[in-house]
């Protein structure tokens, strides 16, 4: 199993649903370029460069046909490599992600882009300001959840703004839309009732467009599904995959 993380992130994100699917499955998370221990890029990429890395990792290790998990720019880069190098993917899960910038999804882009310029040298008030487009309403209500979350990421090394931006390049470029009906992997579409950075609306996009996909929507939560309700969405994973396994 392969795991792509979001804009942003690192590998160890996905420790907590690699550990609840240890048991089944041989888990590898890596750092996309621009993130954690990876390089540095020096120019834009787009996503599809993000599944070509995705594919070389995937072959360097001889894993052959992966169940590829992703959530948000890792999700588009799953979808992505599913029709770049359709033998290396046997399923797809596909977390808070969508299937082509729009004019919202642009607009939201910027946004994060001013954001990162307007707080360099603070992650915590950088983070802070990323929440409402991260959290639902509940979770933003639960301190103690919101701490915890914020706790994490703070934890985690800090990604230079530069290499945030470049990401946000990506995700605002990102179209795969029109040729998801070349998929031909099982899929499964998660994402938050909540979620306002890709919303509900862009995900059944995926369902109406992917030849074989389902749905699941995660009540009480937004963007972050993943951490906010972990019970209930590696619960759906782990019954998505079993039946593939």
């Amino acid at each position: 199993m392969v795991l792509l993380q979001g804009t942003g992130e690192i590998a160890s994100s996905f420790d907590p649903l690699a550990a609840s699917l240890a048991d089944r499955f041989r888990c590898i998370a890596t750092d996309a370029r621009d993130t954690g221990a990876s390089s540095r890029a020096s120019v834009d990429y787009t996503v599809i460069d993000l599944a070509r890395d995705a594919a070389a990792v995937i072959g360097a290790l001889a894993l052959g046909a992966c169940h590829v998990i992703g959530f948000s720019l890792g999700g588009a880069t799953a979808m992505e490599l599913a029709l770049l190098r359709p033998e290396l993917v046997r399923s797809l899960v596909l977390l808070s992600t969508w299937g082509r910038s729009d004019g919202y999804m642009r607009a939201q882009m910027r946004n994060w882009q001013a954001i990162r310029q307007a707080t360099l040298g603070d992650e915590r008030a950088f983070l802070a300001a990323l929440n409402p487009w991260m959290f639902s309403p509940v979770t933003l209500e639960d301190r103690e959840r919101l701490r915890a979350i914020g706790a994490a990421w703070l934890e985690e090394p800090h990604q230079e703004p530069d290499a945030f931006l470049r990401q946000t390049v990506a995700d605002g470029g990102h179209d795969v839309l029109d040729r998801l009906g070349g998929v031909e992997a099982p899929a499964l579409v998660i994402v938050g009732e909540d979620d306002i950075c890709t919303p509900p609306r862009l995900a059944m996009q995926l369902v109406h467009a992917l030849p074989d996909a389902r749905l699941v929507m995660i009540p009480d939560a937004g963007h972050c599904a993943l951490y906010e309700r972990p019970a209930e969405v590696h619960a759906a994973i782990g019954t998505f995959l079993d039946a593939r396994a």
